[in-house]
């Protein structure tokens, strides 16, 4: 599985993560205001629906870059980049495994060291956004091996194990494979706006060259990874947790830091 290097990295001089280029590309923006009032500087600061806000704070106890990079963690922002997609990944091979581990390594220490303004709660939330990343990356792993023809790492991924294991035994040989598509086929476009057509994509795959490798895609795909998903932390009741602790955060931050938005079209 994946390798995780979580010890904190010093942030005493206000370290940034130079790859992701966060808060400090944007500390252009700071703006010292007249007046000697608790709201004394302010940042521009852009939501996840790309709506822009000045958020002034006090110049005296709290850090520009750490305002901002804490608005990104608990807003979502678009500068805190997804948890890596193993997709991505896939297409080159043995290679992609470790590729794939590096990226959810170098996530694991962006979320570790990112510099934050000392919020209730917010230490808790970073540990469980980090607990949620190295599930997602363990079944992002586990996927990747699948795609290369390691079955049994599906089969040992814990999390899913007990509820899929009908399309890792099909994936095995161990029941008939063909007989898990069409069923496969069926459900998954039961709720489909237009299931005839949806059938219709999936049966395609009959009677060509590669209808095999097609079929064993789609139980892979459609089947073990759609299966996996709900129970992933980020599809469970942790993800239930994670949220409700992520609107806590966002009320707090609203509460401690004055924020103003500007016109926003919807």
């Amino acid at each position: 599985m994946c390798n995780w290097h979580f010890a904190r990295q010093s942030v005493a001089t206000g370290g940034f993560i130079n790859a992701t280029r966060l808060a400090v590309v944007v500390l252009a923006a700071v703006v010292l205001l007249f007046g000697k009032g608790a709201y004394a500087a302010q940042v521009e600061w852009t939501d996840p629906i790309s709506c822009n806000y000045k958020i002034r704070f006090d110049p005296k106890k709290h850090d520009a870059a750490r305002v901002l990079n804490t608005a990104d963690f608990v807003f979502e922002s678009r500068r805190i980049p997804s948890f890596p997609i193993p997709d991505a990944h896939i297409p080159y091979g043995i290679s992609s495994i470790g590729a794939y581990r590096e990226a959810c390594s170098r996530h694991a220490d962006l979320l570790t060291s990112l510099p934050l303004v000392d919020l209730p709660g917010l230490e808790s939330y970073r540990d469980l956004k980090i607990e949620q990343l190295k599930d997602w990356c363990d079944f992002g792993t586990a996927l990747i091996h699948g795609h290369l023809g390691d079955i049994a790492a599906l089969r040992a991924f814990e999390p899913s194990a007990a509820q899929c294991s009908g399309y890792v035994d099909a994936l095995e040989g161990k029941t008939d494979i063909r007989r898990v598509w069409r069923e496969l086929v069926v459900s998954s476009c039961q709720n489909n706006s237009r299931p005839e057509e949806c059938k219709a994509r999936f049966l395609s795959a009959e009677g060509r060259p590669d209808e095999a490798e097609r079929i064993r895609k789609d139980v892979l795909s459609a089947g073990w990874r759609n299966c996996s998903t709900p129970y992933l932390k980020t599809g469970n009741s942790v993800s239930r947790t994670a949220r409700s602790m992520q609107a806590k955060l966002e009320l707090s931050f609203r509460k401690r830091f004055r924020m103003t938005r500007a016109p926003c079209a919807d």
